[in-house]
């Protein structure tokens, strides 16, 4: 029975069918990090599909401010699948074939969030060592 991943109004393709919802869960959190303690509601649909929606929780409030090493190593690597999948959908004439990419829909949405995941980690690191103070 398929599995399909929703957080943020966004459906995930399930990456390996092998996976617990939970392993599954700990994937998304490198993109998006609040999704580490996050609620998660199954919802059968017929009798070929099931959908996990992550919900967000509430309160974090105290959590120590991470250091320097820590933001820098949340940084994914930089093979973004953004782009493989974008040269997989973009002609020989540039053109983006708009029936390809609606039908890799759930792809195209890991790609998106794992490219603004990227974005979002390098934005803190840069941040974090622009506060740093020269010895």
């Amino acid at each position: 029975m398929p599995r399909i991943f929703v957080y943020d109004c966004r459906e995930f393709p399930d990456p390996d069918p092998t996976l617990s919802v939970e392993d599954i869960r700990k994937q998304l959190s490198d993109f998006f990090p609040e999704l580490a303690n996050a609620e998660t509601r199954e919802e059968r649909r017929g009798e070929d599909e099931t959908r996990y929606t992550f919900t967000r929780r509430i309160g974090t409030k105290g959590r120590p401010r991470p250091t320097v090493v820590e933001i820098l190593r949340r940084v994914p690597e930089k093979r973004l699948a953004v782009l493989a999948l974008a040269a997989e959908l973009v002609g020989p004439d540039g053109e983006l074939d708009v029936d390809a990419a609606a039908a890799r829909q759930p792809e195209v949405n890991l790609a998106l969030a794992e490219a603004q995941a990227y974005a979002r980690a390098t934005h803190q690191a840069v941040r974090a060592l622009r506060q740093l103070r020269p010895r």
